[in-house]
């Protein structure tokens, strides 16, 4: 059993772990393809660099998400369930394996036949037109959260495809789902 499953290897699902390893969570990024950061070598919108390729923010972010101790394995998620609310919730891959979670980041660029099984509890909104435009979103509240222990980042959550945007709705979903599992607001400055 893990406390969190984030599903989504792109740059909002490992900023989300990143937060959630780095505060001591028991964190596992199901990692299910190639990021569709990783389609460009020239991101210039942030505010760290002039000029970085999508595949160095991944790679950088792997290893920033297991130096806080969570862990990544290549997973195409096919399933998830949960027998009632709160959890825990089964996620089940293509390969058949299934992970045990508390809770969940959703940060998957992807249709989300996946979610199926908990779609009484979830809503969805209509995407935007668009190159990189996902047909729908998953509706959450001001802190990311879909349902009960369900968080949601990047372009599962909201139509702006951009990469800084991304990478901040990842620490959003991080932070609510962290002071949430505290009862306290998390705070995480780097001194």
């Amino acid at each position: 059993m893990r406390e969190v499953l984030v599903i989504g290897g792109g740059v909002a699902g490992l900023q989300a772990a990143v937060f959630t390893a780095k505060a001591g969570v028991d964190t596992l990024v199901l990692d299910g393809g190639e990021p569709l950061v990783c389609s460009t070598d020239k991101i210039q919108n942030l505010v760290t660099r002039e000029r970085i390729a999508g595949d160095e923010i991944i790679d950088t972010g792997q290893t920033r998400v297991r130096s806080f101790g969570g862990e990544i394995e290549d997973a195409t998620v096919t399933a998830v369930s949960r027998d009632d609310d709160p959890g825990p919730f089964t996620v089940t891959s293509e390969s058949g394996e299934t992970y045990t979670g508390e809770m969940l980041i959703i940060a998957a660029a992807d249709k989300f036949a996946f979610l199926e099984p908990l779609s009484d509890e979830l809503a969805f909104t209509d995407g935007r037109e668009g190159e990189f435009a996902m047909d729908s979103h998953i509706e959450t509240d001001e802190a990311n959260r879909a349902t009960t222990n369900v968080y949601v980042a990047g372009l599962a959550n909201t139509w702006e495809y951009q990469t800084s945007v991304a990478i901040g709705d990842g620490a959003k979903a991080a932070i609510n789902l962290i002071s949430d599992r505290r009862d306290e607001a998390y705070i995480d400055h780097d001194w």
